[in-house]
């Protein structure tokens, strides 16, 4: 069967390193620091067996300790999605690229999606400075 890209959003906060200098908060506090979204019209019978791809990267700098950061995806207010982004500053590596997929079957009508992320070692702290891409596509068929 023939596949139909029912919508696309893409969103570039920023397309460099230093581009922002956003605190990452610790948990169980985050923050939003992108969003994107899709329609997924019930008028097309493509969208029946959408699935919606999520793609997002950002860049983040450690600045004391060894920080672990958690990316978290959310839907509508729902999280949808997370995982442990890792420490990058292992006495090694200051900065770090974060690069992460999801795919996801989404209910009927426009989805707003955020990219959060937070620091759960209080000991640390850790900037996001860029750059930042999320991008939704929807297909169906």
């Amino acid at each position: 069967m023939t596949k139909v890209i029912i919508d696309y959003n893409a969103t570039v906060v920023t397309p460099i390193a230093n581009g922002v200098n956003i605190p990452i908060p610790n948990t169980p506090a985050g923050i939003s620091i992108a969003t994107t979204s899709v329609y997924i019209d019930p008028a097309n019978p493509a969208s029946a067996t959408n699935r919606v791809e999520l793609t997002a990267t950002f860049g983040y700098r450690s600045i004391v300790g060894e920080p672990e950061i958690i990316v978290r995806l959310w839907r509508a207010g729902t999280e949808i999605y997370y995982a442990l982004a890792g420490d990058a500053f292992n006495a090694v590596d200051e900065y770090s690229l974060v690069s992460l997929q999801m795919i996801e079957h989404a209910p009927l009508g426009t989805q707003n999606y955020q990219l959060i992320v937070e620091n759960r070692n209080p000991l640390s702290t850790a900037r996001v400075i860029g750059p930042i891409t999320f991008t939704a596509i929807a297909i169906g068929g």
